[in-house]
């Protein structure tokens, strides 16, 4: 399978929706449970109306309604359309992930937790955006981790040419029509306990819309590395 890698952090996971962990407290989720249906662009391409795609300036802090959607990822791309065998095992493990991450609450209040999945080497969610071609981007948010040997956490970003009202990940077929390039953004590794991360992107010339993605990958464990006030803001 093609990858687009980062050191480390296959972000495409890569920003930019294939199965147990701890048992917990059945957590809200940002995004309704995924469905084949919601997942493929030929059955969820319709636009919202003339409402205006979400943009920057944003802020998410997970407290009081939702800012900033976040869509679950699994690998580098969602099976096509044709592989219906390939379809029943990656949303096995989409629904996994959802059912094991999402907003939690903590001493420092409501944050989002991300779990990783032992038979899978990277796993994420994702918020598209709509961005201006040729403009810094500045991107901050909040981690709490404590991440294993051989394991790592962080955020990124896709760029995409044009925005694409599809609430899922994408297929390889139309991930290559509409990928630009990919760019690092923080990949952390150890213990983090609300240290603020930032990362400054700036986006090519045919940018249109980005996948800003945080992503766990490497060695699993039963810790999940929280995320919190999440800002992405013009420099």
């Amino acid at each position: 399978m093609t990858r687009y890698f980062f050191p480390i952090f296959i972000l495409i996971c890569a920003l930019a929706f294939t199965p147990a962990c701890q048992k917990q407290e059945e957590p809200p989720k940002a995004a309704a449970p995924a469905t084949v249906a919601d997942q493929n662009p030929a059955a969820a391409a319709a636009k919202e109306g003339d409402e205006p795609p979400p943009a920057p300036p944003i802020r998410e802090d997970f407290e009081g309604e939702p800012k900033l959607s976040l869509f679950p990822r699994v690998g580098d791309f969602c099976p096509e359309e044709t592989d219906k065998e390939g379809q029943s095992y990656w949303m096995t493990f989409i629904d996994h992930l959802q059912r094991t991450s999402g907003p939690i609450k903590g001493k420092n209040g409501t944050g989002f937790a991300i779990r990783g999945i032992k038979t899978i080497d990277s796993v994420g969610f994702f918020s598209p955006l709509a961005v201006k071609p040729e403009t810094s981007y500045r991107v901050s948010f909040r981690a709490w981790a404590k991440l294993p040997k051989g394991g790592q956490g962080g955020a990124g970003i896709l760029e995409f040419d044009e925005f694409l009202w599809i609430a899922g990940q994408y297929p390889k077929s139309l991930s290559e029509k509409h990928f630009q390039r990919a760019q690092v953004g923080v990949q952390l590794t150890g213990s983090h306990d609300g240290t603020t991360q930032s990362f400054v992107i700036r986006t090519g010339p045919k940018t249109r819309m980005i996948h800003l993605v945080f992503f766990r990958e490497g060695t699993p464990d039963r810790e999940p590395m929280v995320i919190d006030d999440i800002e992405i803001k013009a420099e």
